[in-house]
């Protein structure tokens, strides 16, 4: 008997026929093949790039989530893993979302200023690395400073990170060595021996009041090189602390000498390091451009990495920090 409450032409929950999917798909294809104007263009382009990388083309080899606490186990998963990406494109799937873009699998688009190998000062052990890595503006800079070091008949040797951390790593370098924009005097081969050392941490005879300055040993009668005594620190593995080391007639360029002209700048160090993982002292860093108060972390990172890697970085949750004129720091 028919109930006269329901409405027999109602096809809310009516489930498309198969030919009607099938024209459907057929008028899509005609629209995405026919593309002419820009835009439309554009979306032919992203279809095309979901079709080779979005999941629904493969069937999963899990089964769907039952409820959502497997969601969220799933969500959780990808957290731990710092795969923010691909968790936003997970919650967008189960929303029948678009998702991001641009898509994982594709190439990215090249940052404007990537980091470019240079040369390094080896000194003939393996303790060095092959090169060190500058932001691609400021690599003349660096080779200026090495060329300043080689006419005086010195090295440099230096280091820099390989990659950004990954997410969830500590963050023990200064931020501008990740962002390309610094290098690190080598820590394995300084603050051994200054009686060979090519690079000392120490003060002259005649410097005023504290602290101490880097130099660079230099060839015998180098001009602007000091040939007076000076009070070198130096790592001393019994005590587990540093000590000092008097160095008598050699020829020490300082650092600030080679460095002229070059857009690189020491830092000032007013105490010894706290120990050997105490690396402030042996930053060298390009400040041209950055403004205190106004210059963001996040910008500086875009502009030398791809936005997938800094996505999945240790340094992603600080893209909002500012310049302060001496570092990044967190917004007041």
């Amino acid at each position: 008997m028919t109930d006269p409450f329901v409405d027999s032409t109602d096809t809310t929950d009516a489930v498309p026929s198969q030919a009607a999917v099938d024209a459907l798909l057929g008028a899509l294809t005609s629209l995405i093949a026919g593309a002419s104007t820009p835009e439309s263009q554009q979306a032919q382009t992203l279809l095309l790039q979901r079709l080779a990388v979005e999941g629904s083309v493969i069937p999963s080899r899990i089964p769907p989530p039952a409820d959502i606490t497997q969601v969220g186990g799933y969500i959780n998963l990808l957290t731990s893993l710092g795969e923010s990406d691909l968790r936003s494109q997970l919650l967008g799937a189960a929303l029948g979302l678009a998702g991001s873009t641009p898509l994982p699998g594709l190439p990215q688009s090249a940052p404007p200023l990537p980091l470019v190998p240079v040369a390094n000062d080896r000194g003939g052990t393996a303790a060095v690395p092959v090169t060190v890595s500058m932001r691609s503006d400021l690599v003349a800079g660096l080779s200026a400073a090495l060329d300043a070091v080689h006419a005086a008949g010195g090295l440099l040797p230096l280091w820099s990170p390989s990659a950004l951390p990954p997410a969830g790593a500590p963050l023990a370098l200064d931020l501008l060595v990740y962002l390309g924009r610094a290098v690190l005097i080598a820590p394995t081969v300084t603050l051994l021996d200054p009686q060979t050392d090519a690079v000392v941490l120490g003060r002259a005879a005649s410097d005023p009041g504290t602290g101490d300055r880097l130099a660079v040993r230099a060839a015998p009668g180098t001009p602007e090189a000091s040939t007076e005594d000076w009070s070198c620190l130096f790592w001393d593995e019994v005590s587990g602390s540093y000590g000092t080391q008097t160095v008598s007639g050699a020829s020490m360029l300082p650092i600030e000498t080679a460095l002229a002209g070059s857009g690189l700048t020491a830092v000032q160090i007013p105490a010894a390091p706290t120990g050997r993982a105490d690396l402030s002292w042996a930053r060298l860093a390009a400040l041209a451009g950055l403004v205190p108060s106004v210059s963001r972390l996040g910008d500086e990172l875009a502009l030398a990495y791809p936005a997938a890697q800094i996505s999945s970085s240790a340094l992603a949750p600080l893209a909002d920090w500012i310049w302060d004129g001496t570092r990044f720091a967190p917004p007041a």
